[in-house]
């Protein structure tokens, strides 16, 4: 992923072996015979690799890169449609068709909208697309298509192949096989990424709006879709919204409610950041098609699990899910273990706490990882992991170091403050920084342990159910720390704007400062110390520390201001914010005027400039109007969109006639000594005064040119 728009793309499975029964039948003869597969060996039951990432398929990755200039910009997207907080944006639509004479195949259709400053727009569809119709489109290198110029409603209708699967025995394998699936009637995929390029005109960017929809019934999430006929079930908890779409081919195990129960109760419990606006589940019908994994998350947000998982169980896929939506931190290969080893875990014992199972069960996952080969796996080596050590040596490792943390902290604090603090982490978490998080949450008892577990083929051995009451007999506390939600919590600043702002993808304009809001909150029943970190581009800037009892709440503000243009990162807790800082336009001199234009004796003349912002962004530039003796007026002037301000000045002048001139205003003549009354008030008939505006002979202004303003004095003659 490239900065500053870092975000969290994830994929994550749960895999079938940790079931003991597999349900359904293979997908009907005919589907298409050319599959995408991922590719990996097979590994033997006594050895082999895992890695945990090649379960699913490549997370969607998001890419911005963006240039403006006074006449017009370019930029390209991948994966996000957060490019410019834009007036006039392309709008682009992604239709989804299914087609039930070709199995294992979908139609899209790519629409655009392009307002008329579009220059230029060149989608790049993906590599197996087969074009098959387009309006306003040429082909260009390669998968790019470039737009005519003249069409404004151009399409691109092509087909795709949908079908992903994984074959592989051993523990991590199962009876099905596959992970994304056209099955004629109904389909469950990963919609297409469709990266894209565009140029304008003028100097107001031109953003992007994506919107996806199927041609027919079905649902469409951030990146995973559903063409069939569905009913969507909603539950709104904890500053998230939860949507359990459940397909017409779909039996599901347990009823809509206890699986949105089950989602919401995982959000209070798990106070550890990073918690999407919406989550979206998906449940993958079981009736004709068999799964290669129980359940698949991918991007940010979207999840689907068979719907014959329970919920009564240690190996709770739906938590388990869930608890990948809300790891934001990227990872290492050494510390990649982490990913895994925190889902298994906490769908036990979120499992276990919400009343679905008891100790025993979450003893009965936790024992795997005390078996060879998966024991003796160095969980900080992924070429060691066999038959999903990564899952079951590191869930039994993090359950060990989360017993240790609350003994050490007298249950004042848990895993979930590493787990926070490494949502929190700027940049990619290595094992040094997992284990350095650990000894500062738990003590140097706590990381030398941590380390032996993870870096050594030792694994810790399991604990009495006595011993479980004895470290989790109460909630520790559980800080979490990211933006607030106040209305105020991201503002702006500055010369041009004092303002609330929402959204996670911000712009700002050089010379402006941003405000952002953090809150500290403590859900938990002890009392404990915090630090809520700033950082800028995944550097700590400032902290703000202390201690915080039960039930509190703390909010700390913090600043930075934007001199220069560029792109930013900026992070509180494990919130982030993206910011694109662009150069304000340039204002423009509109008209100049005086008090009085005649004086019949040296006197002096006050001018009043007015400056206007003839665009839709904010505008600034430098006002100077000079004398015989010195500057009259000089200032710089920053202005909103669409704004106007005057500056005056006053100047003495000797006899003479006198030209003005500044910006794009007409000339303005001031004659002294020339038959006016020499009134210094501008009250005789020599007094009268004067303005200018535009010349007859001047046009549009040309964008974003600097306002060159000067004052030219100019036959100056003596009586």
């Amino acid at each position: 992923m490239d900065p500053p728009l870092v975000r969290r793309c994830l994929v994550g499975v749960v895999v079938v072996s940790l079931l003991a029964s597999a349900v359904g039948a293979s997908v009907a003869a005919g589907l298409s015979d050319s599959e995408s597969r991922i590719s990996e060996g097979a590994p033997s039951a006594t050895g082999g690799s895992f890695a945990a990432d090649a379960i699913g398929p490549e997370a969607p990755s998001e890419r911005i890169t963006r240039s403006v200039t006074d006449s017009g910009g370019s930029a390209s997207a991948v994966g996000t449609d957060d490019v410019f907080d834009a007036a006039a944006n392309v709008t682009a639509t992604q239709e989804l068709r299914l087609t039930p004479e070709t199995r294992g195949e979908i139609t899209v259709v790519q629409r655009y909208e392009v307002p008329d400053r579009v220059a230029a727009l060149k989608p790049r569809l993906p590599e197996d697309a087969t074009v098959t119709e387009t309006a306003g489109f040429s082909k260009g290198e390669g998968t790019t298509y470039e737009w005519d110029g003249n069409t404004s409603a151009p399409r691109i209708t092509f087909t795709m192949e949908v079908n992903e699967t994984r074959d592989v025995t051993g523990p991590e394998g199962a009876r099905g096989r596959y992970l994304f699936v056209d099955a004629g009637e109904w389909a469950l995929f990963r919609k297409p990424s469709i990266p894209i390029s565009w140029s304008w005109r003028g100097p107001e960017p031109v953003g992007i709006t994506r919107d996806s929809t199927t041609a027919g019934p079905g649902h469409v999430g951030e990146w995973i879709a559903y063409m069939g006929t569905v009913e969507t079930h909603e539950r709104r908890a904890h500053g998230q919204r939860f949507r359990l779409v459940v397909p017409d081919r779909a039996a599901l195990a347990e009823s809509p409610d206890a699986i949105l129960d089950t989602l919401a109760a995982s959000a209070d419990q798990l106070r550890v950041g990073d918690r999407d606006d919406e989550v979206v589940a998906f449940a993958a019908p079981t009736t004709t098609v068999q799964w290669g994994v129980r359940g698949l998350q991918y991007g940010d947000s979207d999840m689907w699990v068979r719907d014959a998982e329970p919920l009564a169980t240690a190996e709770n896929t739906w938590i388990h899910e869930y608890v990948h939506t809300r790891q934001d931190f990227d990872t290492d290969p050494s510390a990649k273990w982490t990913t895994e080893a925190f889902a298994t875990y906490y769908a036990a014992l979120l499992a276990m706490d919400q009343g679905h199972v008891d100790y025993g069960a979450v003893r009965d996952v936790l024992r795997q990882g005390t078996h060879r080969p998966q024991s003796d796996a160095v969980l900080t080596d992924p070429s060691t992991w066999a038959n999903a050590a990564n899952y079951l040596k590191g869930a039994l490792v993090a359950a060990d170091t989360d017993r240790r943390i609350r003994l050490a902290t007298d249950q004042s604090r848990s895993l979930q403050a590493v787990f926070s603090a490494m949502n929190a982490n700027p940049g990619p978490v290595d094992h040094r920084t997992v284990f350095e998080t650990v000894g500062t949450v738990g003590g140097a008892d706590v990381r030398r342990a941590a380390v032996t577990y993870a870096r050594t083929e030792r694994a810790p051995d399991l604990w009495t159910n006595a011993a479980h009451r004895e470290a989790f007999g109460s909630t520790p506390a559980r800080v979490e720390i990211g933006l607030a939600d106040d209305p105020d919590a991201v503002a702006v600043g500055g010369p041009y704007r004092n303002a609330s702002l929402e959204g996670s993808d911000l712009t700002l304009f050089a010379g402006e400062t941003l405000r952002l809001t953090g809150a500290v909150e403590n859900t938990g029943d002890a009392t404990a110390e915090y630090e809520a970190r700033f950082a800028v581009d995944e550097r700590v800037v400032a902290a703000e520390s202390g201690t915080i009892r039960p039930g509190e709440r703390a909010t700390h503000a913090f600043e930075r201001t934007f001199a220069e243009p560029g792109e930013h990162t900026l992070a509180v807790g494990s919130d982030e914010v993206a910011v694109e800082v662009h150069e304000p336009a340039s204002t423009t001199v509109t008209a100049l005027s005086a008090n009085r234009t005649a004086l019949s004796a040296p006197g002096a003349v006050a001018f009043t400039v007015t400056v206007s912002n003839t665009y839709d962004v904010p505008a600034r530039g430098n006002v100077t109007v000079r004398s015989p003796d010195g500057a009259i007026i000089d200032r710089r002037v920053a202005l909103g969109p669409r704004e106007n301000r005057t500056v005056s000045g006053v100047a003495r002048l000797a006899r003479g006639e006198y030209d003005f001139t500044v910006g794009d205003a007409d000339t303005l003549t001031v004659t002294v000594g020339q038959g006016g009354d020499g009134s210094q008030d501008g009250s005789g008939d020599g007094g009268n005064g004067g303005s200018t505006g535009f010349g007859p002979g001047f046009g549009p202004l040309t964008a974003l040119v600097a306002v060159l303003v000067a004052l030219a004095l100019l036959d100056r003659r003596r009586d």
